[in-house]
């Protein structure tokens, strides 16, 4: 469990490295870095739709799990995230590592890097749409590269591109629109989507 929290702890603080670096060579100094990446105030407005939001995102993934043999197999697989759980088992320490990799080491080290700098500095360059377009795209892309190495059923790899593309269109929308730029609705959508689909998955499967 110390592990794992050392390894999110680690894995924020990575992500955040590379918005830091720029922004000091850009400003000269540290002040007003977090409100450069959104970590600031939200709107309720904007939270509560993020929490709506998360139940699309996670259901996709559920269903196709239930009803594909070949979907549940990898989902079931012992050297997945959600195969790791299932090995451990129902239990407190285990609940606080999926807590710790769905809202930390995942979601959040993800929004800080591709919704807080990567989406924020295409935007600015672009304009919204093509700015959110384009980050949509690469996370997508990104998600399909890294489970390549693990899996080449196309039913698979497409759902692992749209579901991660549609979230960080839809999480910049919240954030950037109805959230003063904030990432938290972003975070929240993506935490509780892992969350949901991490436990289910894991623990009741």
């Amino acid at each position: 469990m110390l592990n794992e929290f050392i390894g999110a702890v680690l894995q924020v603080l990575m992500f955040m490295l590379i918005p830091f670096i720029v922004y000091l060579i850009q400003h000269k100094g540290v002040k007003g870095f977090f409100n450069y990446i959104g970590l600031k105030k939200s709107t309720p407005k904007a939270n509560l739709l993020a929490i709506l939001t998360c139940l699309l995102f996670a259901a996709p993934p559920l269903i196709l799990t239930l009803v594909n043999p070949d979907f549940r197999a990898i989902m079931f697989d012992p050297n997945s995230i959600t195969g790791k759980f299932r090995q451990m088992g129902f239990g407190t320490g285990s609940i606080i590592i999926l807590l710790l990799i769905a809202l930390f080491k995942t979601s959040l080290s993800e929004e800080l890097f591709f919704r807080g700098f990567v989406a924020k500095r295409l935007i600015a360059g672009l304009g919204f749409l093509r700015g959110n377009v384009l980050q949509a795209f690469i996370f997508g892309i990104i998600h399909t590269i890294l489970f390549s190495f693990t899996t080449r059923d196309p039913l698979f790899l497409v759902v692992i591109f749209l579901i991660p593309s549609i979230g960080a269109y839809v999480s910049v929308i919240l954030n950037e629109k109805m959230a003063n730029g904030s990432i938290i609705p972003g975070w929240i959508a993506h935490g509780l989507a892992n969350v949901l689909a991490y436990g289910i998955v894991g623990f009741l499967l």
